[in-house]
C-alpha cells in the first residue's frame, strides 16, 4: 500500500553503492533522470573493492551466447545472456569513456594460482579474454571504484550513505512506487517514480539465509553488509527468484578481531589440502578458482575420508616464500599481509614445525593420520601419480621443510541468486511478467545459474545495473 508522506524524491532510487549501483546511477543520470542513491554503509564500493577486479567479455556473435549458456547449464534464457554478451562487448569502451585505463590480464602458465582460460572446453571457452583496470596501487578493484565513483561525483549523483532499505513502498496495482528504510535519524520513506533498483549484492552475510540456500557451512569472505535486503524485497513484492544454490568463493583464514576473513590462494605447488581428521579430500589443483568449495561437496563412498571442518592448508618452504597467501584479494582492506608470510607466523596464524608429528601436535590431529596422509603424497610426487585423486603430474612436488598449516574455512565472496529478472533488468513474477517499478542487477540477482566466469560478478552488475536504469528512466519520463 502506497503512502503519501515522503520524505524525499526521485526519478530513479538505487538500493546499493557498489559497481551495480554506481553503474546504473551513471545510466540514469546521461539519460537525464534524476538519481538518488541509497547505500547501507558508511563507505560504497560493495565487494568491487575487496575483488581481484576481474573483467571479461566473450566470443562474438552465438559463439558467446553458447558459453554463457554452458556455464547457466542452461537455466537462464538466451534472451537474457543475449543481451548480457552485447553489453560485454561493449563495456570495456564505457568503462574508457569514463576515463578509466585498462590493460589485458595475460593468461598466466600453470594452474596457480588460478587457471585460464577457466572453462576452456566449453563451447567458446578459448576465446574469452580478461582484462582489468589501471590503478595508481596496483589493484585493479578499487581502481575499478575509483573510475565510478569519480563519474558518479561528477555528474552530481546524491549518494545517501547510512540508509539501509527495508521494505518496498506498492501502489495499489502492486506496482513498486518508493522505498523504505532507517538511517541515522530515524526512518526514512523514499518515493521513485521511475522504479527502485535493487543492487544491495548478495545474502552470504545472514546466516540465516546462507544457511537456508547454500550447499555448505560458510563465512563471508568480502563485504560483511551483503545481508539479503534485496531478497526480502523482492519476496515482499512477490518476485521469482533463481539461482539461490549458487556461490563462489575461496578457503580462507578466521582471524579474531577481524570482521572479514582472509581469501586464501597459494603462488607454488608444494601444498595440499586436509580435513579435520588430517585427510586429503580432492585434487588440490583440479578445480576452477571460484569454485574451489565444490571440493567439500564431491567426496565418494569408496574414499575413507569425508570432508571434515575445518579444513587446513598445508604447505612447505617454497611455497611460504612464493608469495602472499591473501595476495589475490583484498579482505580485510585495513591489513596487509606480508609478502613470505613470516609476520603471520609470528602471530601464531601460521603453524610452523619441522616435522609431521610437530605440526600434528599443533593442529591437533592424530600424528598417524596426517603422517600417513604426507607419505602416500610423498609418494604421489615422485612417482608423479596421485591414486586417491588424479591431481595433475605438473603440480605435484616434493615437500621442502619446515612445513606449515593454516586453519582454513569455506568462505563465499559472494552470492548469485536473487529476484529474478528479465533481458531489460525488470524483476519479474513466477508468471514471468513485470513487476513495475522493480529491478534488479548485480549480485542481487546474478544471471550465473551454476558456474562463474572471472569477472562475472562485476560485469553482470555494471551491464544490467546500466540497462535497468535506462529502463527505469525511460518510465520516469512517460509518467
Amino acid at each position: 500500500m502506497s503512502t503519501a508522506v515522503w520524505n524525499a524524491s526521485a526519478d530513479v532510487v538505487v538500493v546499493g553503492y557498489g559497481a551495480g549501483g554506481a553503474a546504473a546511477a551513471i545510466a540514469a543520470a546521461d539519460a537525464g533522470a534524476r538519481v538518488l542513491v541509497l547505500e547501507a554503509t558508511a563507505a560504497g564500493g560493495g565487494n568491487c573493492v575487496h575483488s581481484g577486479g576481474f573483467l571479461f567479455d566473450v566470443a562474438p556473435g552465438e559463439a558467446g551466447v553458447d558459453y554463457l549458456d554452458a556455464l547457466c547449464f542452461g537455466r537462464t534464457p538466451r534472451e537474457i545472456l543475449r543481451v548480457y554478451a552485447d553489453g560485454l562487448h561493449g563495456l570495456r569502451e564505457w568503462l574508457a569513456s569514463l576515463g578509466a585505463t585498462t590493460f589485458d590480464f595475460p593468461d598466466p602458465p600453470g594452474k596457480l594460482p588460478a587457471e585460464f582460460p577457466a572453462w576452456p572446453y566449453f563451447p567458446g571457452g578459448r576465446q574469452t579474454r580478461r582484462w582489468m583496470v589501471e590503478g595508481a596501487d596496483g589493484r585493479p578493484g578499487p581502481a575499478l571504484w575509483q573510475v565510478l565513483d569519480a563519474a558518479c561525483a561528477t555528474r552530481g549523483v546524491e549518494v545517501r550513505h547510512g540508509f539501509r532499505a527495508r521494505e518496498l513502498v506498492l501502489g495499489e496495482d502492486g506496482s513498486v512506487v518508493g522505498v523504505r528504510g532507517e538511517a541515522g535519524d530515524g526512518p526514512l520513506a523514499v518515493r521513485a517514480r521511475g522504479g527502485v533498483l535493487l543492487t544491495c549484492g548478495g545474502f552470504e552475510g545472514d546466516p540465516e539465509l546462507a544457511d537456508a540456500h547454500l550447499p555448505l557451512p560458510t563465512v563471508a569472505l568480502c563485504h560483511q553488509a551483503n545481508r539479503g535486503d534485496g531478497l526480502h524485497m523482492g519476496r515482499q513484492a512477490g518476485a521469482s527468484e533463481w539461482h539461490l544454490y549458487g556461490c563462489f568463493g575461496w578457503f580462507s583464514y578466521v582471524a579474531e578481531g577481524f570482521e572479514a576473513p582472509f581469501g586464501l590462494d597459494v603462488f607454488a605447488p608444494g601444498f595440499l589440502l586436509v580435513d579435520a581428521d588430517g585427510r586429503r579430500f580432492a585434487d588440490e589443483t583440479g578445480h576452477e578458482a571460484h569454485d574451489r568449495l565444490r571440493s567439500l561437496l564431491t567426496y565418494l563412498p569408496h574414499r575413507e575420508n569425508r570432508p571434515k571442518l575445518p579444513s587446513w592448508l598445508i604447505f612447505d618452504e617454497p611455497t611460504r616464500l612464493a608469495g602472499a597467501l591473501n595476495g589475490m584479494l583484498g579482505t580485510p582492506n585495513d591489513y596487509a599481509w606480508s609478502q613470505d608470510n613470516s609476520a603471520e607466523i609470528d602471530r601464531g596464524w601460521i603453524l610452523r614445525a619441522d616435522t609431521a608429528a610437530g605440526l600434528a601436535a599443533q593442529m591437533g590431529v592424530e600424528e598417524a593420520v596426517l603422517g600417513a596422509t604426507l607419505d602416500a603424497y610423498v609418494q604421489a610426487a615422485e612417482q608423479r601419480f596421485d591414486p586417491l585423486f588424479g591431481r595433475d603430474p605438473a603440480t605435484l612436488t616434493e615437500l621442502e621443510p619446515p612445513l606449515h598449516a593454516i586453519r582454513c574455512m569455506p568462505a563465499v565472496a559472494g552470492t548469485v541468486g536473487g529476484p529474478r529478472h528479465d533481458e531489460r533488468g525488470r524483476v519479474v513474477r513466477p508468471d514471468r511478467t513485470a513487476i513495475p517499478g522493480l529491478y534488479a542487477a548485480g549480485a542481487v540477482s546474478l544471471v550465473f545459474g551454476h558456474l562463474i566466469d572471472f569477472g562475472g560478478g562485476l560485469t553482470d552488475a555494471m551491464v544490467f545495473g546500466g540497462i535497468a536504469a535506462r529502463d527505469a528512466s525511460a518510465r520516469s519520463q512517460a509518467a
